[in-house]
């Protein structure tokens, strides 16, 4: 039986590599050409070639069948591919990285590792063992390109870098008109962001507060997940709350062609399901297309006005933002 691999070194490098050829956006990744890569960084040659035996029988053990969210350990190529979607998702957090494309992207690194384990297989050195990962490096980058292009279907995202951020606890609960204190319980965020901060600042409140995101990172009360997929049992929150996240999202879909729109129309009103009678769902921007068509005795609709700053961005001035629902809205469930 081989010794264990350096696999937390080996992790940290294989993210360095990535990080190192990154180009400076999306329409620069899925425009990359066929040129082929550089050899990996010397540190990293020397890590395979010194654990050529190990990381060959743990590669073998842990490519398939995978095993999405147990670690780099026993799923490396999920592990990467989660991460890379990250990255992507900080360029454009409307890009479409869940469900079967998050499950492509893993298969593209799962072949890019066995392709690295045959190459462990078939030479001696790190002067041989690099000059067979070149070309393992460049399919890689290419097969990466050809995905990000892909993610660009018509009705999709254009393959540009939109603005996102996290926002204070305090901020979002300004936007959406809420008083912390006040809140049914438990209260879910969709869309909580990476450092959930709502939630963290709601639990410290003594609150039943949870959240959901795609790029959430371990804590507690929150799951990485997408909103459009994570159980929403009936009447089950007391607050769903969404600060420029899933309405965001919807509002997108809505302005474009295809049928994205209709599956967050059905979500919409799943989650309003799952809401307790004299609970809410408070999410921003509005969403005036579908409120106009909710059963007043069923639910009652608030509205706020969110002021918008002064710049340079025609959304924000003039007849553009007269257009768009610049509101936080407020669904309380009347039954």
């Amino acid at each position: 039986m081989p010794p264990s691999p350096p696999l937390d070194a080996l992790a940290a490098l294989l993210l360095d590599e990535v990080a190192r050829r990154a180009p400076s956006g999306l329409a620069a990744l899925a425009a990359r050409g066929a040129a082929p890569e550089a050899e990996p960084s010397a540190e990293l040659l020397a890590l395979l070639d010194a654990n050529r035996a190990s990381l060959r029988s743990w590669l073998a053990e842990n490519l398939a069948p995978a095993a999405p969210g147990a670690g780099f350990a026993a799923d490396p190529a999920g592990w990467l591919a989660a991460r890379v979607a990250a990255a992507l998702l900080t360029w454009n957090q409307f890009l479409p990285l869940s469900g079967d494309r998050l499950a492509a992207l893993a298969a593209l690194h799962a072949r890019a590792l066995s392709a690295a384990a045959d190459a462990l297989a078939a030479t001696a050195g790190a002067t041989a063992l690099g000059a067979a990962l070149r070309p393992v490096a460049t399919r890689y980058r290419q097969e990466l390109s050809a995905f990000t292009a892909a993610l660009a279907a018509p009705g999709g995202p254009a393959l540009r870098e939109v603005v996102s951020a996290e926002y204070t606890a305090a901020l979002q609960l300004r936007i959406l008109g809420l008083d912390a204190g006040s809140l049914p319980e438990p209260i879910l965020d969709l869309g909580c962001g990476q450092e959930a901060r709502l939630v963290a600042a709601l639990r410290a409140m003594g609150k039943d507060a949870r959240g959901v995101d795609r790029l959430a990172a371990p804590a507690p009360g929150v799951v990485s997940g997408d909103w459009l997929d994570v159980p929403l049992p009936p009447s089950t929150f007391g607050t769903v709350l969404s600060h420029l996240g899933f309405s965001l999202h919807f509002l997108h879909h809505h302005l474009r062609t295809g049928d994205e729109a209709r599956r967050y129309a059905h979500r919409y009103m799943a989650i309003l399901r799952a809401v307790r009678t004299g609970g809410l769902f408070a999410y921003a921007p509005g969403l005036p297309f579908v409120e106009q068509h909710l059963d007043p005795a069923a639910w009652r609709v608030e509205r706020s006005a969110v002021p918008l700053p002064a710049g340079p961005d025609p959304l924000l001035a003039g007849a553009a933002s007269a257009a768009l629902p610049w509101y936080a809205c407020r669904v309380w469930r009347r039954r």
